[in-house]
């Protein structure tokens, strides 16, 4: 997106420049036309001064129309070049103005999206954190709950050894000793004689 800014920002200084150099030919022409017109006048003042009484006053009006009606033609040439200049002039100010109301548009909408990412990035994160946590929970208590059947495996298997739990035909036999000791709420297990 910032290549395609600085795009629309070159084009439209280029069109800017191009604008200014229609501006300084206008100017341009006006100076010559000016120029011209005072030439023609100074011309037509010494045209006068060689023309004696009747041709003066002649001339002089002649002068006075010529004058009035260069003058008129000046002002409406660069009234209709300036009125267009203007309208180039506000066509590109115009544009200028969408131009950067578009890309204001599209820095708003980028902003949205990035607060929108960052968010779904930290929500992720969090559900990630949340799912690993669980996981090393439920393997620490699996592993705690094997840890104990070990143990208890460990138990009976050293009580066999020492012969507290032993075979009694099919049966289990364990060992109790005269006064066996109760264990449990009810008195419902028998402690092994170690």
């Amino acid at each position: 997106m910032d290549i395609s800014r600085t795009d629309d920002v070159e084009a439209v200084r280029q069109a800017l420049t191009k604008l200014m150099a229609i501006a300084d030919r206008l100017e341009s022409r006006n100076a010559q036309t000016v120029q011209r017109v005072e030439a023609a006048s100074t011309a037509l003042d010494q045209g006068v001064n060689r023309l004696d009484g009747a041709g003066e006053r002649f001339a002089q009006s002649a002068l006075q129309v010529i004058g009035n009606n260069a003058q008129q033609a000046v002002t409406l040439g660069a009234g209709q070049a300036m009125e267009e200049f203007r309208q180039q002039l506000q066509q590109s100010a115009d544009s200028a103005k969408s131009v950067a109301h578009v890309m204001n548009e599209q820095c708003r909408r980028l902003n949205t999206a990035r607060r929108t990412l960052v968010w779904n990035g930290l929500i992720a994160l969090l559900i990630g954190s949340f799912l690993a946590a669980g996981g090393a929970a439920w393997v620490v208590h699996r592993s705690v709950q094997e840890m104990a059947q070990a143990h208890f495996g460990q138990d009976i298997l050293q009580a066999t050894q020492r012969g507290a739990i032993t075979r009694c035909g099919d049966l289990l036999c364990a060992k109790v000793g005269k006064k066996p000791q109760r264990y449990d709420r009810d008195g419902q297990y028998l402690l092994l004689q170690e």
